[in-house]
């Protein structure tokens, strides 16, 4: 199912950059991560909660981010995002993954024209431990009839463990805001750590993110994504992140489009 509808700025949506636009694009700045950065934005998008009445539907809220596996419009994202989601406190009437309409996410509009795209958590794998989950829609975004331009990238996968103080970025929807925001880190550390007398292999960051930014894919300066956030921890001295390495989920990622 699918509804066409505007979603104004919640908040203001710091970008390293924003392509065919007018705005700077990565070939003034020699940044290695620019490039990727404007690809990682058509592979993300928020979880949402959307209400229907009739033909009309409104968004909620956005609980969290995913990060595309498929054209097809298969996610991942953290499993504890989802099932928040399943919970009745507060109400999420139908889970949805929302999109541009037009062919980038564009921070610099008032009222940017959005569709949502609903999925059944029911038809989820779901790896408690792991805190990972992967989703497919319940519909194809490119053959369904509306109007589309925004094209899903899949994002590539580095199953290699990176080495500590390997630069990194996460890009995702932190705060509620509409529009996706990148932030740099560095690799602090990897820790296998114990969940039900099972190792789970976990690597920090050296800086906090915030609420919604969980799922959010975590790549390096080639756009090859290495993990995907799974929580912060932001208390008085504390700023840490922790992600999930994608070498720990390539099982749950089978069958999904080759990278």
């Amino acid at each position: 199912m699918n509804t066409a509808i505007t979603i104004l700025a919640t908040a203001t949506t710091l970008s390293l950059c924003t392509a065919d636009n007018g705005q700077n694009t990565s070939t003034n700045f020699g940044d290695r991560f620019i490039g990727p950065v404007e690809t990682m934005k058509h592979g993300v998008a928020p979880l949402a909660c959307v209400s229907v009445n009739g033909m009309e539907s409104k968004l909620l809220d956005r609980r969290g981010t995913a990060f595309f596996l498929s054209t097809s419009g298969e996610f991942i994202t953290a499993a504890h995002v989802v099932l928040d989601m399943q919970k009745n406190d507060p109400p999420c009437p139908v889970t949805a993954v929302i999109l541009p309409s037009n062919k980038i996410w564009d921070p610099s509009a008032l009222n940017e024209p959005s569709e949502w795209f609903a999925f059944d958590i029911h038809h989820c794998k779901i790896e408690r431990e792991l805190d990972v989950a992967k989703c497919p829609l319940s519909d194809d975004p490119f053959k369904q009839k509306v109007r589309r331009d925004f094209e899903i990238v899949p994002v590539k996968f580095d199953w290699r463990i990176p080495p500590d103080a390997t630069q990194v970025a996460f890009t995702g929807f932190p705060m509620n805001v509409r529009d996706p925001m990148t932030f740099r880190a560095n690799v602090a550390a990897y820790r296998p750590v114990w969940r039900s007398e099972n190792s789970v292999p976990e690597l920090v960051l050296d800086r906090g993110a915030w609420p919604g930014s969980s799922g959010s894919p975590v790549f390096l300066a080639d756009g090859r994504v290495i993990g995907l956030l799974i929580a912060s921890r932001t208390e008085e001295g504390t700023a840490m992140t922790t992600l999930r390495p994608a070498s720990a989920v390539r099982t749950l990622l089978t069958g999904s489009e080759k990278w």
